[in-house]
Parts: structure tokens; C-alpha cells; sequence
């Protein structure tokens, strides 16, 4: 059996549909490396970011807010790739 084939738009090495959104996409991408408990994506019809975890939905429309609201979230304690 063969692998299926990526949609036409899908850009190969990077995240999202489009080229146009790869940057929100891997933006989302670093945060969600960051906090590996949260599930963490953009959207590209809004243009704004999500996260989901324990505590709801937040969005918005800067990556800035969103991160600042996860790490209240943490406790004001960074779990990102690379923190000690």
C-alpha cells in the first residue's frame, strides 16, 4: 500500500496549508515546544492563535499575549525547550 499523497497546497517542511500562514503555523509550533501539556495551533481563517489545556480555550490574535497568558497559567514558571 502506498503512502497517500499530501494536498496540493501543503507546503513540504513546514507546517500549515499554505505558504502564506507557514509562519503562524511555526510560530504556534515554537510555542507549543514550550508547553508540551498545552495543545497550541493557529488559525488560518481567523489569523488569530488557540491553546486548549485544563483550564479552557484562550485565544487571540498576538502569539505575545497568548505566551504571556501561558505562562501565568504555569505559575510564572517556564517549562520551554532548553529551560533549566
Amino acid at each position: 500500500m502506498s503512502d497517500p499523497k499530501p494536498f496540493p497546497s501543503v507546503v513540504p517542511g513546514r507546517r500549515g496549508r499554505s505558504r502564506a500562514h507557514a509562519a503562524g503555523h511555526a510560530a504556534a509550533a515554537r510555542l507549543q515546544a514550550a508547553h508540551p501539556r498545552t495543545l497550541i495551533w493557529y488559525g488560518e481563517t481567523s489569523g488569530w492563535f488557540y491553546a486548549m489545556d485544563t483550564s479552557g480555550l484562550p485565544i487571540s490574535p498576538r502569539l505575545d499575549t497568548l505566551a504571556r497568558l501561558l505562562w501565568q497559567r504555569a505559575g510564572g514558571h517556564h517549562r520551554g525547550v532548553g529551560a533549566r
